[in-house]
């Protein structure tokens, strides 16, 4: 160790290390208190996100919806053009707004982990001058 580091260690009085002790502790107990309810923040919103998901699938739209999920988890880059035309089909246009929202946010995520999978970042938004991808094609479609 360093001669001068430790010399420095020894000159500091008692009282001086245990403030800084204190104080270390309180920002781990801080930062624990912080994560403890970030993740419970977390586990709120997954579950109010499923129980918004569960009364859809009860809802009039149960059937539909569940054709969707379907196709949402055989989704490939290649046959992501043809969710639009699903979409349109299935008639989400005309749906309410929270279920046109449902839809919009399911179809993301998978739009999401599908890119992820692939390698792929999970947002690639075409410029203004580029024909809009799947999802803004979608996002306008259901607004």
């Amino acid at each position: 160790m360093n001669a001068f580091l430790d010399l420095a260690e020894r000159q500091i009085p008692a009282t001086v290390k245990a403030r800084r002790r204190a104080a270390e502790t309180r920002r781990e107990r801080a930062r624990e208190k912080a994560f403890t309810e970030r993740d419970a923040q977390f586990q709120t919103w997954q579950r109010e996100h499923r129980e918004q998901l569960d009364a859809a699938l009860a809802g009039p739209y149960g059937e539909k919806l569940a054709a969707l999920l379907g196709a949402l988890e055989s989704l490939t880059l290649e046959t992501a053009d043809a969710l639009i035309q699903r979409a349109h089909a299935d008639g989400w246009d005309a749906a309410d707004g929270d279920t046109r929202f449902l839809v919009l946010r399911l179809i993301d995520a998978a739009i999401v982990r599908l890119r992820e999978r692939a390698g792929l970042a999970p947002f690639d938004d075409p410029l203004f001058h580029q024909p809009p991808d799947a999802f803004l094609t979608l996002r306008e479609m259901l607004r």
